[in-house]
């Protein structure tokens, strides 16, 4: 019960604060009356309602469960199905992202239909995928952070002198946005479950890095869907 109270505090310390700064500067500061005041403040409070339940149940159900499925991965399933899981759980645990959905749509309507949304989602789930893949192999093979990284890196400052400018932007948008609370706990606590269960890992160590990657995936595949529809 002190776990549930404790962890219900930090949600709302994390959201009441950005509720009161818009309310009082659009009451104090811009003075417009809000539209559909009493939906406002029912959506308002669905939302603190939602992030403390959701906060709670992370932190009771789903970070445990990514763990211990981490742990047990490695001495149930060789390298190639280890690989493989991660995969399809990156790419599925994305899909799950509401600011995806949301991204996605902006993009179709900016775009006039140029890239659909169902394309974009697709895509930033894709590149979710290939990056916690890279970063189960930089585990299970012991390959520094830094080697995996840098030529990553590279290869995306090469991309971003050949896609259209609005790919760029796009691209490091869509990475920033699916880094939400779906998917980072679950990948993180997959890898430092893997980490935990292979020995010679140190979980801080190795454990870690995998949402690097997984930026680095989604702009790189990002980038190529807007090489592609040249937008």
């Amino acid at each position: 019960m002190r776990d549930i109270y404790a962890t219900s505090i930090e949600a709302l310390i994390g959201v009441l604060p950005v509720i009161l700064l818009l309310l009082l500067f659009n009451r104090l500061v811009l003075r417009v009356p809000l539209e559909n005041s009493r939906e406002t403040f029912v959506g308002l409070t669905l939302t603190v309602v939602g992030l403390v339940l959701f906060s709670n149940g992370l932190k009771m159900g789903l970070l445990p469960l990514s763990e211990t499925v981490g742990i047990n991965l490695p001495s149930h399933a060789s390298v190639w199905l280890v690989l493989a899981f991660v995969f399809i759980l990156g790419f599925a645990v994305t899909l799950a992202e509401p600011s995806l959905q949301a991204l996605g749509g902006q993009i179709e309507e900016l775009s006039a239909g140029i890239i659909p949304k169902r394309a974009m989602i697709l895509t930033v789930a894709l590149g979710i995928g290939i990056g916690v893949t890279m970063g189960v192999i930089k585990i299970v093979f012991q390959i520094p952070t830094a080697k995996i990284l840098l030529p990553s890196l590279i290869v995306l400052a090469i991309l971003i002198q050949f896609a259209p400018k609005a790919a760029v932007g796009i691209a490091f948008d869509a990475a920033g946005v699916t880094t939400g609370p779906v998917t980072v706990p679950t990948i993180i606590a997959v890898g430092i479950g893997i980490a935990t269960a292979l020995g010679g890992r140190d979980p801080l160590i190795d454990g870690f890095g995998l949402i690097a990657l997984c930026l680095i995936g989604v702009t790189f595949t990002v980038l190529i869907l807007g090489m592609i529809f040249k937008i």
